[in-house]
């Protein structure tokens, strides 16, 4: 399916649902400017040698290499590697700006037409990443938490639940392995239930479909270990930039910001995470008593440069591919609500 040219069909329901992301990112950007000093945040950012900004912008590309990898073999390694490249940065670079996390929907819908795919299969893909990113978030911040917080029976907590998570893998793996049966007993519940036909059959649907690609071991550790290295080199460069600005900052403090920035951008917000991502940052390195300021200035290095080289690489892409950002907005918020309506009627799986 590929998106086609047509007359914008933009309307107030739309304007109606960018309410809630721009609220939050408002009182995140509120929130900011009343408890941190802004002021030192900027004279802190006027002294940054522009180098740090190219060395921090090469990171993000180390990221988006590596992220490639991952994606790819969650794909079956069916597109290029330099196809998945572009349209994971096309992805990024819509998610920056425009609201409704569409960026997951444009990988899908481009990466569909390149492959002559159906869109919703791609997406399932991207639901698995998804998921293992979640699985590494909470590993590493289970992880750190306990030293954190300075609780050490968090710790005995922590390692149980990597234990059940561990075991939950495992048990995921062998039901994609034997995924038919799942499938028809999904497919009778499904009859038996309009709700459970609407919502709940036709998720676990597409994610066991997304799963098929992964019976292959070799091809899930593959995309499993693209995903994981491409959150250690996200890992490092955090640790490295706040270090360079802190110089007592420890080594996994970075690393632990990251993960609350991950965790504070799934929320609802403005295009790009505004307001979302810093404040995000800036709360999770009040933890080691980092000043605010200085924190600030650390999440605008990190933002701008990650804003400024995916807006680069995805004004390519969307050039290659022959698009333009004219309508791409309201065609890409139709074919989302579309997908939803394929999801009800189980037409992503016949």
């Amino acid at each position: 399916m590929k998106l086609k040219s047509q007359k914008s069909s933009f309307n107030i329901n739309i304007i109606w649902r960018w309410v809630p992301g721009f609220l939050l990112s408002f009182i995140a950007i509120f929130a900011l400017v009343k408890l941190v000093p802004v002021d030192r945040a900027f004279d802190l950012l006027k002294s940054t040698p522009f180098s740090y900004y190219l060395l921090a912008a090469l990171f993000t590309l180390l990221f988006l290499l590596v992220r490639t990898l991952g994606w790819r073999a969650l794909l079956g390694f069916r597109p290029t590697y330099k196809n998945t490249f572009l349209k994971l940065c096309l992805g990024y670079f819509i998610n920056n700006i425009f609201p409704f996390r569409l960026g997951e929907i444009s990988r899908a819908v481009f990466m569909g037409a390149s492959l002559n795919a159906n869109p919703g299969h791609i997406l399932s893909s991207i639901f698995i990443e998804r998921v293992l990113d979640l699985i590494i978030l909470a590993f590493f911040l289970l992880i750190m938490l306990p030293y954190v917080v300075g609780m050490a029976w968090i710790k005995t907590t922590a390692w149980l639940i990597l234990g059940i998570m561990v075991i939950g893998l495992i048990v995921l793996f062998f039901v994609i392995r034997n995924s038919r049966p799942f499938e028809n007993l999904l497919s009778r519940i499904g009859k038996k239930s309009n709700l459970l036909a609407k919502l709940i059959v036709p998720f676990f649907l597409s994610l066991l479909e997304g799963f098929k690609t992964l019976r292959n071991p070799k091809q899930f550790a593959a995309g499993f270990l693209g995903v994981l290295a491409s959150w250690l080199v996200s890992f490092v460069q955090f640790s490295l930039f706040l270090f360079i600005l802190t110089g007592t900052s420890e080594w996994w403090w970075g690393a632990f910001a990251n993960t609350t920035l991950a965790l504070g951008i799934a929320l609802p917000s403005a295009p790009a995470g505004l307001g979302i991502y810093e404040s995000s940052i800036v709360a999770g390195l009040k933890l080691f008593n980092i000043d605010e300021s200085i924190a600030l200035a650390f999440a605008l290095i990190m933002h701008v440069s990650q804003f400024v080289l995916i807006g680069i690489l995805g004004i390519y892409a969307l050039i290659r591919d022959g698009y333009s950002l004219k309508n791409l907005f309201s065609q890409l918020v139709q074919f989302k609500d579309q997908l939803k309506d394929e999801q009800r009627s189980g037409e992503m799986h016949d």
